[in-house]
């Protein structure tokens, strides 16, 4: 089983929707098959025994007069009649007398067959009544004359007709839960593309991205939704990046100019200045490709869960729908049944709409997130909500800890200042404490407090941590 869990777990994002889709809907109808048959088989054996009740009095009317009269030849002629009955396959009738209830006369549908009865009549009329079972039902009529008990009738009912409808109805549904799961799977692998397809092209442009080191590179937005929305935020920042590409590029020239210059004068710094320009390189290229890689897994990891809840209670209202839809088309829509439905509805609504907001808030603090380190712009903002947008980003990396962050400042706190300086900071303060602070699995707390001075404008952030080390 566990292996079984480990393999669902690698599989791709789209095989996981498509399998929780199809399996909801596949367990859904069998469930809802199997409660039809049952009914089904239910109502089927009601009818009979009422049948056999109905049957059973009639008979105890007839054969009085012949049980009475202790005349076996007219109970036989009677119960004779029964093959126009080939359900019934046997029928014992007994008398009340000291002893007890003594058989007086049977019936089997194959009484003039070659081979005996496989269940013969009871001599005396068990105290106990005999249970049915699937294959056949039990029923004890009494019997009067004038007003006084004089005997019984026992009848035993064949349910082969029973279970040759179940069976063909059995069938019926299997043929219909085969094309509805087949349904199923073309529906799921339709939304599945509409939820997949703007992922992977997002993935494929970060990979290309990443191997070519081109910021000129776009994604390609295909919808106007919370991922389109991404896709620009997206595209937003790799511009930033270009443009910072070109004014590092500049930069680079010109320092290159200055180094030319002081080459005559200074071989030794030189060197040193030639070894800065590589170092810096290297760093502000990997830095850039960290927190762009860092940004894109924490998008893909944060906004999966609600997609995939949203896309499960909609599975839920959809096989509502479907089941209402055909109780109200074969007129059994009850009022009761209309009622579970909406409720259904509603409750599915709700989730849907909460899990959508959520992964659009999501979304919206990751887009300012990124926009903000992309970028030097000096603007006014609450402090409070920047840094819980500053946590949000790094939640892929805190959830995999048994670390807590407790944050204590003023609510209603503004600023105006640099916020992608601040969210650069403290992204690397907390993944520091992360990897250097606590050790693997180890408990911890970061604690991160605001202070204001009135006097002088300014604050004053204070970051601490429980950890090993500084």
């Amino acid at each position: 089983m566990t292996r079984i869990i480990q393999r669902v777990r690698n599989l791709p994002i789209r095989h996981k929707l498509t399998l929780t889709f199809v399996c909801t809907c596949v367990i859904m109808l069998i469930i809802n098959a199997g409660i039809f048959i049952w009914l089904g088989w239910q109502s089927g054996k009601t009818r009979i025994e009422h049948d056999l009740s109905a049957t059973a009095g009639i008979f105890s009317e007839n054969i009085a007069a012949a049980l009475s009269f202790n005349d076996e030849t007219a109970a036989r002629s009677l119960l004779n009649s029964l093959k126009t009955i080939p359900e019934i396959h046997r029928a014992c009738v007994y008398r009340n007398s000291a002893e007890g209830q003594l058989l007086f006369t049977d019936y089997y549908i194959d009484s003039d067959a070659s081979q005996p009865p496989l269940m013969p009549c009871p001599a005396v009329l068990p105290l106990a009544k005999e249970s049915s079972s699937t294959r056949y039902i039990n029923l004890i009529s009494p019997i009067h004359f004038d007003g006084e008990l004089i005997g019984y009738i026992d009848f035993r009912r064949s349910t082969h007709d029973l279970s040759a409808s179940t069976q063909a109805t059995a069938r019926s549904v299997a043929i219909v839960l085969f094309f509805s799961t087949f349904l199923a799977y073309l529906i799921t692998a339709f939304f599945r593309q509409l939820i997949e397809s703007p992922i992977q092209n997002l993935v494929q442009v970060t990979k290309r991205v990443a191997e070519e080191n081109d910021f000129s590179i776009r994604a390609e937005k295909q919808a106007n939704d919370e991922i389109g929305r991404l896709f620009d935020s997206f595209n937003g920042m790799l511009s930033q990046v270009q443009l910072r590409d070109v004014e590092l590029l500049h930069a680079h020239k010109e320092l290159e100019n200055r180094v030319q210059e002081a080459e005559a004068s200074n071989a030794k710094i030189n060197r040193t200045l030639a070894q800065l320009q590589e170092t810096q390189e290297q760093l502000v290229q990997q830095e850039k490709m960290a927190s762009l890689g860092g940004l894109v897994a924490g998008v893909a990891h944060e906004i999966n869960t609600p997609l995939g809840v949203g896309v499960t209670a909609a599975s839920t209202l959809q096989s509502a729908s479907e089941e209402t839809a055909s109780l109200y088309a074969d007129g059994k829509l009850t009022n009761s049944g209309l009622k579970k439905y909406i409720s259904t509805a509603t409750q599915s609504s709700t989730i849907i709409l909460k899990n959508l907001n959520r992964a659009a808030d999501l979304i919206q603090s990751f887009k300012q997130v990124a926009v903000d380190q992309a970028s030097s712009e000096i603007r006014r903002f609450n402090l409070a909500e920047y840094l819980d947008e500053i946590l949000l980003s790094l939640r892929p990396q805190l959830k995999k800890t048994a670390i807590n962050v407790h944050v204590d400042i003023d609510k209603s706190l503004e600023i105006t200042s640099y916020p992608g300086a601040l969210s650069q900071i403290m992204t690397n303060l907390v993944i520091n404490s992360l990897i250097h602070g606590f050790s693997d699995n180890s408990e911890g707390d970061i604690n991160i407090a605001v202070s204001v001075n009135h006097e002088d404008q300014e604050i004053e952030l204070c970051y601490k941590d429980n950890g090993c080390g500084m």
